[in-house]
């Protein structure tokens, strides 16, 4: 029996506004990805590539067509059901890192742990092991301000992970961030898609950071203007 691809939009489409003043941000989008692909989406502002990643994690809804996930649609899903899918199923890793400030990292990495009633002992286990797939362990104690820019961008990506998700959802990942540091946060979100399958969707408007994607998304105008496969055993260069 073949699975269904993780990810689909039919006809997707999304409409703001009214009238004249209406904006089709995204129109009759079709497209799937497959469990354990690494896809990068690029367009300009107003593109639509910020709609379809909002879509994806359940923050919006289309205004007509069909966003299936798991080859289940979820035009019939109410909020309460779209909070357990991002729960569940999701984990969001943003430019502004998103972190709890004088809070350690341990305790900001527990955080969707908590969400979900597990126990004091279990979530603590689970949130020192993911510290430690991201190279912080020894930094569990430390707060937000003790950390550097990297280091809690690996926070923001170990609490993403710590629910053991289905799709990593990246916006902008590395936009306030170094070149230097760039690499090493790209380096270790293409080492938890090889090595942990998990699929990851990032949304960038650099060119060098798209290069990591094994495929790549242009969105134009609200269009999927291409979907390509890209080499992304290559050297990285940043």
């Amino acid at each position: 029996m073949t699975l269904p691809p993780l990810i689909t939009f039919k006809d997707l489409s999304k409409s703001y506004g009214r009238g004249e003043a209406t904006i089709r941000a995204l129109d009759k989008i079709n497209l799937s990805i497959t469990s354990g692909e690494f896809v990068a989406i690029m367009g300009p502002s107003g593109s639509g590539k910020s709609t379809a990643m909002n879509i994806i994690g359940g923050l919006d809804v289309p205004t007509s067509g069909e966003y299936l996930f798991q080859g289940i649609p979820t035009s019939a899903f109410d909020r309460s059901q779209l909070t357990l899918l991002r729960r569940h199923m999701l984990g969001f890793v943003f430019q502004g890192f998103n972190l709890l400030a004088r809070t350690s990292a341990v305790e900001n990495v527990e955080l969707p742990l908590v969400y979900r009633g597990m126990e004091q002992r279990e979530r603590r286990r689970r949130a020192l092991m993911a510290l430690e797939q991201v190279g912080l362990a020894g930094r569990e104690n430390h707060t937000t301000q003790e950390l550097s820019g990297g280091q809690q961008q690996r926070v923001a990506i170990a609490r993403a992970i710590v629910t053991d998700p289905a799709v990593l959802l990246a916006d902008e990942p590395t936009g306030n961030l170094d070149t230097k540091t760039s690499v090493e946060i790209m380096e270790l979100i293409t080492r938890l898609n090889r090595e942990n399958g998990i699929t990851v969707i990032m949304v960038t408007h650099e060119e060098d950071i798209a290069a990591y994607g094994k495929r790549l998304l242009r969105f134009v105008d609200g269009h999927l203007a291409s979907d390509e496969i890209q080499n992304a055993e290559a050297e990285h260069v940043l």
